[in-house]
């Protein structure tokens, strides 16, 4: 088939495209800056220019997407400094403005399926209970510059009829892997700064990038469409997963700090994605723990 993806130079599209590649897909990748490309992507990866914050004329898109059999919508703008302000604009832009001409577009070519991610961190905090899909995600004004742009594009996605565009919504976990968060962690701990806020029981889950893209996949493979999925690996209180991290690198610390808020509980279920993709987490979320052991 062919795929054209938005998003494709960040952190999840570059395990995404290749494993699409090397599963017989043609991979048309929308980026801002092809010259950049080079080293990041496959050689047979085939690169249009096209900036999903700039272009106003759709008519660039349509041309872009025409002869597209699937549209999949990773493109995300996290800022490295989320408290800064403004820091979160050009995410929200991407999640509302964006998917708004995406899916218009989609609808136009004939696309037929439209592969949309998404995150469990727009779920309200659930504590120790156990988080599935059909839980409302967070509506609450204290989480609003993350979880409104998220509620907004999802309903979008959602209000389309499935026999009218086969869409589905994958909610990932916090990235773990190679160029994701997890190495500042480690540097952290290596360095004695790492902070724990409040008091750590809260569960995080996580999702190696490597696993993530094939969740991608499989629904690339699949006949199923209007269904949101959690791909997440096994939940774990953020205290347990830093104090393991901790001990595999053998040096440094953390710091619990209980003036600081303790974050949203996610304690976030895979067991729809388990049986609806066949799919099942394979990578160890702690395995760039031991690259950088060897480093």
């Amino acid at each position: 088939m062919n795929i054209a993806i938005v998003g494709a130079t960040g952190v999840l599209g570059k395990a995404l495209v290749p494993l699409l590649i090397n599963n017989g897909h043609n991979v048309i990748a929308l980026v801002r800056s092809p010259e950049k490309v080079t080293t990041n992507l496959p050689a047979e990866t085939k690169v249009k220019k096209y900036d999903l914050l700039v272009e106003s004329d759709n008519n660039i898109l349509y041309e872009a997407l025409s002869g597209s059999d699937v549209l999949i919508h990773i493109a995300t703008a996290i800022p490295a400094d989320p408290a800064m302000p403004g820091a979160w604009n050009a995410n929200t832009l991407i999640r509302t403005t964006g998917t708004k001409k995406l899916l218009d577009v989609a609808l136009k070519t004939g696309i037929k399926k439209y592969i949309q991610q998404s995150i469990i961190m727009a779920y309200p905090c659930k504590g120790d209970e156990w988080i599935t899909e059909d839980l409302p995600l967070d509506s609450s004004g204290a989480r609003e510059h993350v979880c409104t742009p998220v509620i907004e594009m999802e309903q979008m996605v959602r209000s389309i009829s499935p026999q009218k565009l086969e869409w589905n919504i994958l909610r990932g976990g916090i990235f773990v892997g190679n160029g994701t968060f997890q190495k500042r962690t480690l540097e952290n701990i290596r360095n004695g700064t790492e902070i724990i806020p409040g008091n750590g029981n809260n569960y995080i889950s996580l999702i190696h990038v490597k696993d993530m893209a094939t969740a991608f996949l499989k629904v690339v493979n699949s006949g199923i469409g209007g269904n949101i999925l959690n791909i997440v690996d096994e939940p774990i209180k953020q205290r347990d997963y830093i104090e393991r991290l901790a001990v595999m690198l053998g040096e440094g610390g953390y710091i619990f700090n209980p003036h600081l808020t303790t974050p949203p509980s996610h304690r976030c279920s895979n067991r729809l994605a388990k049986h609806l993709l066949n799919w099942s987490p394979s990578e160890d979320i702690y395995s760039l723990g031991k690259i950088l052991l060897t480093n």
